[in-house]
């Protein structure tokens, strides 16, 4: 039932991403990064050129817009799209998450403004972590949002299966 609210809003919403002079590049692309002895690897929503040549990778969303602004407000808490830019090799990129909604919800673009910076920590502190592995180091339990139900290294770094053993 809310499909033809959805689809309508989410149709103006790209008629004014396009004119502003993006294209369509890629969707649900699989892309990879060699990081020392790990890859990064991950499947993007999409991927459009904007008008001065620089990508935008973005992700959709279906919450409310305010939890949607709320990821973007800590840049370096922001993982998970600072993750999709690192699986690009572009300097000079943008991201921002596609709130896809209906009625006070309506589509719009959340744009991690910080991105570039985001992405080069997130890949400083893998590096990190893997080297306090190899170390023999223990980690930091530091997972403990409702994103950890859903995550394909649930247990790896959930405070709820940490001990201070």
């Amino acid at each position: 039932a809310a499909w033809p609210a959805v689809r309508s809003g989410y149709l103006n919403w790209l008629a004014g991403h396009e004119a502003e002079g993006a294209t369509f590049s890629s969707a649900e692309s699989s892309h990879s990064l060699p990081l020392g002895s790990v890859s990064l690897v991950g499947r993007i929503d999409r991927i459009d050129t904007l008008a001065d040549g620089s990508l935008m990778v973005m992700d959709y969303k279906t919450e409310s817009a305010a939890k949607t602004k709320q990821r973007v407000k800590y840049p370096l808490e922001d993982t998970q799209i600072a993750f999709y830019a690192a699986l690009l090799p572009n300097d000079t990129l943008r991201a921002a998450y596609i709130n896809v909604g209906e009625g006070d919800n309506k589509t719009g673009t959340v744009e991690q403004l910080n991105i570039v910076e985001a992405r080069d920590a997130l890949i400083d502190g893998i590096q990190a972590d893997m080297q306090h592995i190899a170390d023999g180091v223990p980690l930091p339990a530091l997972g403990d949002g409702p994103a950890c139900d859903y995550c394909q290294a649930r247990g790896l770094c959930r405070k709820d299966f940490w001990s201070a053993a």
